[in-house]
């Protein structure tokens, strides 16, 4: 069986047997073997007091409700047999016996606790039981074998208070008898938040925030070796740019670090005067500047334990001259967009147009911040901004590309925005088919097909090389153009038969396809690297556009990557293929927010921890500059990392252990600063410990980038084996601290929704097998998982599915989410699945009529618009279109120049440059400006100079506007519509349930940084199986179900 390679053989081949005769650690009982407890945690028996009291003694003795103590003797009794249940009678006519100094049994827990040894148990018993004649008359009576006292009190005793003391620190939980399991944690979370307890907690708590830092373990093992009995990775996931404004900013100008390892003072350093501290990692004694303690303005001595840095876990510097190797870089932002026939055919350039000059007021920069555009087909096209208008010029030579007019290609922000604005207006929208149709007598648009998106990148980092900056490519096609030496032009890898993976040799086949056919991208990528430039990546190709090898301009720059692909956005594979009106949508929505999110230039980020701690791997887009340094040209707030870790020394001698995340970066004002997050997590050295303060979140998210890792060094198969086997591993682990008293599939509680996870990462796009998937939509689920942050990942591993029908409030609480599986789907029932991509509304048949006209409008089931009807028509009307030609308004005017390599060195008075003519300006009436193309191979025209008045050409745009309209018709009731965004398709309706899911849907698109696509969908729509193949603890043709999971891995235990 495959398993991940963790440090110190986490996943080792076999599980290693035990001997009993060996171990010190270990003891027998009649119960089984259990590891041996330290006498100070063994908890003694107190006096009776009040039970409110009692309750505030132990006030997490077991997060499950309580029960009375008769309920627990029945379920006991039932749960563990005849000889447990004469046990149980024998031990409570013994309490009976004893003083008046038990504990109520309202504290008792619901499972039994650990085991003691037979010494102690029986010294207590003789403390706290005195003998009487009675009780041995008693004794006696009952003991029908002839056994002794002693034996009888011992056997009783060591079983249940045993049981007792075991689960008052460790809960199980028996995965096949539980249901639901999944609608149940989130109950019990939702309960502990509310509880005052933990809020209080969380407020006392220095360490960072835990959507910033987290650890797989909240409780750290004190040796390598219990680390791998546990079976637990460990690691920490970081997201170290994450948006918070109530992290204090320190403006001093010194900043305490150790002498030592520059570590930064924080709250977990050990201060032994008012001028000594002792650094919490290498534990070296450090003096307290006299700035830290004496303040100058005010002549007056300052508190050191007022101090933000001694008060807060996340905390920012103002960095001084010594953090900078060169004055802070401007906000540089290079557009590089592709503007090929498919380009044209899909109609994004002016929703990006769009989305710019709707950004502009908000886009992080200051006075120096510079801006500038280039566009590839086969050719490189250049816009000059600084002239009065915009200087169109192009290079028809990619093979040695060249910069003309560097300084005239990148225009201030501020000095030029009047220019800018006018060309983003004017230009842009009609761009290519303003330029390709000037000087052409026929008139018809040449659109090219060719894409050199090497060359356009190449010469897009030499213009921004010498300050660094940030570049956005937008790619719509297959790099086929540029030189064939350099690795930039690629070939169609993909086989659409080939795309469902049902054999070991289809399995190894595909292990190409997840790799970089060429190294070119990845070169280029260093070197943006080197000169602090970053590659974001919007891909919008509805074909395969070799993702595996595009992707890597983006994953070592440290850039972000967004893939729509035929509309799913997700990397999940739908029946839905949406039209590129609702993809541009969309695609204009994620580029509002991507232009105006918070950016830091020229970042390093360094994880220091307590020695011993080593680092492993780390997962994420960047690149390695060192064991503990990686570099970030651009860090933005979604985008999150994770760290593999692992002991190298032991760490008997701390009673904690720190962490602490160091990210510098430049911030759009050309201020240098300095984010630091800390954690401090307590060493143990009891497994069961360990076992109880695992973080399953944290544990799916650590397995799932080392699965991604796996699947492209070996295998998906071996990916999917060594998810497995980590599930069998832990339960293994499990057993050596816990014998069930009756048959089942325990696991620990905080460890129990595990195998639910890796059941729904199994038939996840990465992982699935028997089902096809594209090649890049599988890529991307990839890169997904590897740097999206935890919050968004665990909603990408396992959706939400709400119900709508059901009458909720937000102001007192959401809806619940339930347990994915279609039990749970009633048939007069409206759900919200929400898969961080995707959301669907999932009709059934027999919704009540009311709820229909509340909600949607209508006053039948038939009636609700179904997005697959919807496809359908738009198909019929658009394949009568694809063969009309289209009218369009004269271009805006626009200086057309040739660039041709052998006049690259003339300057401002560009004597080699060939300006096109200029068509005349019209008042022509506004048509749409999207050409269809036609078939015409390797370029393709359309008529735009026709005089007859041929009718135009109807897009996808313009067939869903008619079937709202239509639709609208249709309806009983006005509509209020106030949608705030487009891609909503609900009415708005002015009623409470109406207005109540618009809220819960605003909200549930505000907590993510991207928009998902949304869908509506009938039972019997065409598309149902886009929100079926969700279900994912139902069986489907190719994977288990949950049920059948849990039998496989206990099949796996017992061989």
């Amino acid at each position: 069986m495959s398993r991940f390679p963790p440090p110190q053989m986490m996943y080792p081949n076999a599980f290693p047997p035990q001997s009993q005769s060996s171990s010190s650690s270990t003891m027998m009982t009649n119960s089984g073997q259990y590891p041996s407890i330290n006498n100070n945690n063994i908890q003694q028996f107190q006096p009776q007091q009040p039970q409110q009291q009692q309750q505030q003694q132990y006030p997490q003795s077991n997060p499950f409700p309580q029960k009375p103590l008769q309920q627990q003797q029945q379920q006991q009794q039932q749960q563990y047999g005849s000889l447990t249940q004469s046990m149980m009678m024998m031990n409570n006519q013994q309490q009976q016996q004893r003083q008046p100094s038990t504990i109520p049994a309202s504290t008792l827990s619901h499972y039994p606790q650990y085991p003691t040894t037979a010494n102690q148990n029986l010294n207590q018993s003789h403390q706290q039981i005195p003998p009487s004649p009675s009780s041995m008359q008693q004794q006696q009576h009952h003991n029908h074998s002839g056994m002794d006292q002693i034996t009888q009190k011992m056997g009783s005793m060591v079983v249940n208070q045993g049981w007792n003391q075991m689960f008052s620190r460790l809960e199980a939980v028996n995965l096949l008898a539980e249901k639901d399991i999944y609608t149940k944690a989130i109950q019990q979370k939702r309960q502990q938040q509310s509880q005052p307890q933990q809020q209080q907690q969380k407020r006392d708590d220095l360490s960072c925030d835990k959507d910033v830092m987290r650890c797989t373990m909240n409780k750290i093992p004190e040796t390598a070796s219990l680390l791998q009995k546990s079976r637990l990775p460990l690691g920490v996931l970081l997201h170290p740019f994450k948006d918070d404004p109530n992290i204090p900013v320190i403006q001093d100008t010194v900043i305490v670090r150790c002498r030592s390892c520059r570590t930064y003072i924080n709250p977990y350093v050990r201060l032994l005067d008012q001028r000594r501290w002792q650094c919490n990692l290498c534990h070296r004694i450090n003096e307290v500047p006299e700035e830290f303690i004496y303040d100058y303005h005010s002549r007056q001595h300052i508190d050191i334990m007022t101090r933000p840095e001694l008060n807060h876990g996340s905390i920012e510097f103002v960095a001084s001259v010594e953090y900078m190797v060169r004055p802070p870089q401007p906000a540089i932002y290079l557009f590089v967009f592709e503007c090929t026939s498919s380009a044209i055919q899909l109609g994004y350039i002016r929703n990006f147009a769009s989305a710019l000059l709707s950004s502009l007021d908000q886009i992080p920069g200051d006075s120096r911040t510079l801006i500038g555009f280039i566009a590839f087909d086969s050719k490189l096209h250049f816009f000059n901004l600084n002239d009065d208008r915009p200087v169109h010029m192009v290079m028809p030579d990619i093979h040695d590309v060249f910069l003309p007019h560097a300084d005239c290609l990148l225009v201030k922000f501020h000095s030029c925005r009047n220019k800018i604005e006018y060309f983003l207006r004017e230009t842009l929208p009609n761009f290519p088919c303003n330029s390709l149709n000037n000087g052409n007598e026929s008139g018809k648009i040449i659109a090219d097909q060719q894409s050199a998106l090497g060359p356009a990148l190449q010469v897009a980092v030499k213009l921004i090389s010498p300050y660094g900056g940030r570049i956005t490519l937008i790619q719509t096609s297959l790099p086929s153009a540029g030189n064939l030496s350099d690795g930039c032009v690629l070939q169609n890898r993909e086989d659409p038969n080939q795309r469902t993976i049902n054999s070991n040799q289809s399995n190894q086949a595909l292990t190409p396809l997840l790799n970089p056919a060429t190294d070119f991208f990845k070169k280029l990528a260093l070197e943006c690297s080197e000169h602090q430039i970053t590659v974001d990546l919007f891909n919008l190709s509805p074909s395969f556009s070799d993702l595996a090898t595009v992707a890597a301009i983006s994953k070592y720059s440290g850039g972000s990557i967004k893939y729509y692909g035929t509309g799913t956005g997700g990397g999940t594979t739908t029946a839905t293929t949406n039209s590129s009106s609702t993809m541009n949508i969309r695609f204009e929505e994620d580029m509002k927010h991507y232009l105006t999110r918070s950016i830091g230039f020229e970042a390093v980020m360094r994880l220091r921890s307590t020695r011993g701690i080593t680092i492993h791997t780390f997962h994420g887009n960047f690149f390695v500059r060192s064991t503990d340094l990686i570099a970030l040209p651009n860090v933005n707030p979604d985008s999150a990392y994770g760290i593999q870790l692992s002991i190298s020394e032991d760490l008997r001698d701390f009673n904690q252990i720190c962490f602490q995340a160091a990210l510098l970066y430049t911030n759009s004002t050309g201020e240098r600063r300095i984010r630091v997050h800390t954690i401090a997590l307590p060493v143990v050295s009891d497994l069961i410990d360990i076992m109880d303060s695992a973080d399953h979140n944290a544990i799916t998210s650590l397995l799932t980038k080392m699965a991604v890792d796996r699947s492209c060094q070996s295998s998906i198969q071996d990916a999917r084996e060594a998810l497995i086997n980590a599930n069998i591993d832990l339960i293994s682990a499990f057993r050596l601290i816990h014998t069930p008293p009756y048959p089942g599939l325990f696991i620990s509680y905080h460890t129990r929704l595990l195998p639910l996870y890796s059941l729904a990462l199994l038939k996840n796009t990465a992982f699935r097998l028997g089902i096809s998937t594209r090649i890049d939509e599988r890529v991307y689920a990839m890169e997904q998982m590897k740097s999206m942050p935890l919050k968004y990942l665990m909603l990408y591993i396992y959706p939400h599915l709400y119900p709508l029908h059901y009458s909720f409030d937000l102001k007192q609480s959401s809806p619940m989410p339930l347990q994915l599986s279609f039990a749970n789907i009633d048939r007069n029932g409206v759900y919200l699945l929400d898969t961080y991509d995707h959301l669907f509304i999932y009709i059934c048949k027999s919704v009540h009529p009311q709820f229909l006209s509340d909600v949607f409008n209508v006053t039948q089931w038939s009636q609700i618009p179904d997005e697959g009807d919807q496809q359908q028509q738009q198909q019929q009307q658009l394949q009568p279109a694809l063969t009309t030609m289209m009218t369009r308004p004269p271009p805006p005017p626009i200086l057309n120049i040739n660039l041709n390599h052998s006049n690259h060195n003339h300057n401002a008075q560009m004597n080699g440059f060939i300006p096109n003519q200029l068509p005349s300006t019209n008042t022509t009436t506004t048509t749409n400006d999207d050409p269809l193309l036609s078939s015409s191979s390797p370029t393709t025209s359309i008529d735009t100079n026709s005089n007859d008045h041929s009718p135009t050409t109807t897009t996808a745009a313009d067939v869903a506007s008619n079937i709202d309209d239509n639709q609208a018709k249709t309806t009983t009731t006005p509509v209020k519509r106030k949608q705030k965004c487009p891609l909503i398709t609900l009415p708005l309706l002015d009623n409470e349930t109406s207005r109540n899911i618009h809220e819960f849907i605003e909200q549930l698109l505000n907590d993510r940084p991207f928009k998902p696509s949304f869908h509506i969908l009938r039972e019997d729509s065409r598309l149902r199986y886009s929100f079926l193949q969700y279900m994912y603890d139902d069986r489907n043709e190719s994977a288990f179900s949950y049920y059948e999971f849990l039998q496989h891995l206990q099949q796996n235990l017992e061989k």
